[in-house]
């Protein structure tokens, strides 16, 4: 396999992930964004972006980079580019990973400690037998502090 025939296939191989990511889009919008949604039967995603399931265009943008960085190694192996671009894309790459997964793990760490917070809370005012407290003088309306 020369150089050129594998930049042609660099770039169908762009052209068909593109079109298969697109086809995808186009298909979760017909079933999420504009499906037959009502009263009794509500989107489940409906708070996310255009009411599709969560994480699919982070998922997607990963999924993308992976495979053309895998792509780019491959033609550097066989070819030895040499320019010093693919270290940048690896550096790119790793660092999308270190902050989707980095945010992933700081999410639930925020959300499973709030949850300990109101466990804590309620233990608490079932063992002193507290009840909530009315409101301070700076929680009234009209006070300014």
């Amino acid at each position: 396999m020369n150089k050129e025939t594998f930049e042609l296939i660099v770039i169908w191989s762009f052209i068909l992930w593109m079109t298969g990511v697109i086809i995808l889009f186009i298909l979760l919008l017909r079933k999420f964004t504009f499906g037959k949604w009502d009263d009794t039967n509500p989107n489940p995603h409906f708070g996310e972006t255009f009411a599709i399931p969560r994480g699919f265009f982070r998922g997607t943008l990963t999924l993308s980079l992976l495979f053309f960085v895998i792509l780019f190694y491959i033609g550097d192996f066989y070819f030895d580019y040499g320019s010093g671009k693919l270290g940048e894309l690896t550096t790119a790459f790793e660092m999308m990973l270190a902050f989707y997964f980095g945010a992933k793990v700081m999410h639930h760490l925020a959300s499973n400690d709030k949850n300990k917070t109101k466990a804590l809370i309620e233990t608490l005012r079932k063992v002193n037998k507290v009840t909530p407290r009315e409101k301070d003088d700076f929680e009234v309306d009209g006070a300014i502090g």
